[in-house]
């Protein structure tokens, strides 16, 4: 039986209600008495309990308040006091979100998710987990991610980022070791430093689990880790600097999905999670409040309600995700136990919100139809980067394509076919050619990654 040391709703939306997130006329988040104080109050208005009445909570506005009350040392700032600091990349460089999390509330978060790790088998006590997390620099994910594999009964070498990909596969031989874990990445850079080993050395290794977070992996990822690994189940952990971690993504218990989203498990008891029409973030301004959810099964906006902060509340925070609500497949009664099972639900993710594109010459792509492109069959795209920058010190702009393929073989594309797809797809003629290039990478040292997270960036915006 799972530990669950979670909030009410009707808690968290009291303290949201006195907290500068969603209420602008105060200064500073509330302090433990005042907390008490709104927690004891009697309800008096439907919205206490109604979380359709409650504001959306936009990335754009909680990045203003935080950054006023990461600035703020006035003692009477609660947001700086005893307080777990967490940051985010910024997604394509841009300035890292610090959001806080009470120190005792972020133990218990990670205590808590150690032990929904274990009970959707994620984990097991006998598991020796590598890590190549990202630490320093005011990143968290490894201290993170190791003691909640921890908390979920696993052993745990933090070989960390830094750690080269020769001497991390030293490790997994050494220590026989028998899950990897990293961002999808770091976990690509393993897995193409095995293929290069001769085929005694790589025998040695001895993974039957990846665990990845970070974004999702392509089908052409997946194929090539189980290509090089062998039969090796691949696993993933879903959260955010805001959310923490609260789902986990096993195919024992929902299946392969055939397309490019993802299937993730998350428990009731610590998330809930709303699914709302596109429509919402385009509706009257003057509106704060996006209405009720979409049917379950109908793709729409992922908004979040954590019950696991209380501090600093994250109420109908939108992630800027799209996915659906689904139940939990009849295949996780056999491994869920029946008390568990029915706090659970299934969010299929589809990706980031793509309702936004960039220009280079003239024309607008959107993200969306480019990661279709680089998942073509036949494509053996493992990593990929577009570079804006400008011309010369020019007002052109000129556009980089980096990439890092699987080694030629049986369905990969030709060279020549592989960059004659690209240019059809971003319409390069001879009047841009100069501004246009494919640049193919041997190693993931040549990608542009975030300065905290250290994650290869979909787009690296120079130009403007």
């Amino acid at each position: 039986m799972m530990t669950v040391d979670t909030y009410s709703l009707s808690e968290v939306i009291r303290v949201a209600e006195i907290h500068p997130f969603y209420n602008s006329d105060t200064k500073y988040p509330p302090d433990p008495e005042a907390i008490q104080k709104a927690l004891q109050a009697s309800p008096t208005e439907p919205k206490h309990t109604e979380l359709s009445l409650q504001p959306l909570l936009k990335k754009n506005d909680i990045y203003r308040v935080i950054k006023r009350l990461t600035n703020d040392t006035n003692p009477r700032n609660e947001y700086r006091r005893s307080v777990y600091i967490s940051t985010t990349g910024g997604g394509s460089g841009g300035l890292p979100l610090m959001f806080a999390t009470d120190t005792v509330e972020n133990r218990k978060h990670r205590a808590v998710f150690g032990q929904f790790l274990n009970t959707c088998g994620v984990v097991e006590p006998h598991d020796w987990v590598l890590t190549t997390h990202t630490s320093g620099f005011l990143y968290r994910s490894l201290d993170l991610i190791s003691e909640i594999f921890e908390n979920a009964g696993a052993s745990v070498l933090c070989a960390g980022s830094r750690m080269d990909a020769a001497e991390a596969v030293h490790c997994l031989i050494n220590y026989r070791a028998n899950v990897l874990t990293g961002d999808s990445s770091q976990i690509i850079h393993i897995v193409h430093h095995i293929s290069t080993l001769p085929a005694e050395q790589r025998s040695e290794v001895r993974i039957n689990k990846v665990v990845y977070t970070s974004d999702l992996m392509t089908p052409t990822q997946r194929t090539y880790i189980s290509k090089i690994l062998g039969a090796v189940k691949i696993l993933s952990i879903l959260g955010s600097a805001e959310a923490g971690p609260y789902a986990i993504s096993n195919p024992d218990l929902t299946g392969n999905c055939a397309s490019s989203s993802r299937d993730f498990v998350f428990d009731t008891r610590t998330m809930l999670i709303e699914i709302l029409h596109s429509s919402t973030l385009t509706e009257d301004p003057s509106c704060r409040c996006g209405g009720k959810s979409v049917p379950e099964g109908e793709q729409g906006i992922i908004v979040q309600t954590s019950l696991q902060r209380l501090r600093n509340p994250l109420v109908r925070y939108i992630t800027g995700d799209v996915g659906s609500i689904h139940p939990m497949p009849e295949a996780a009664a056999g491994i869920i136990p029946k008390s568990e099972l029915k706090h659970f639900r299934v969010l299929r993710l589809g990706g980031r919100d793509r309702r936004f594109s960039f220009k280079w010459f003239g024309e607008y792509f959107n993200f969306e139809e480019i990661e279709n492109l680089m998942q073509t069959e036949g494509s053996g795209i493992l990593q990929w980067q577009l570079i804006l920058d400008s011309f010369d010190s020019s007002p052109q702009s000129t556009l980089e394509v980096r990439i890092l393929r699987a080694a030629a073989g049986e369905g990969i594309l030709a060279s020549e076919t592989f960059v004659d797809m690209i240019n059809t797809f971003f319409f390069v003629f001879p009047e841009n050619q100069h501004l246009f290039k494919v640049n193919f990478l041997n190693y993931l040292e040549g990608f542009e990654k975030s300065s905290t997270g250290n994650k290869v960036m979909k787009l690296v915006n120079r130009f403007d």
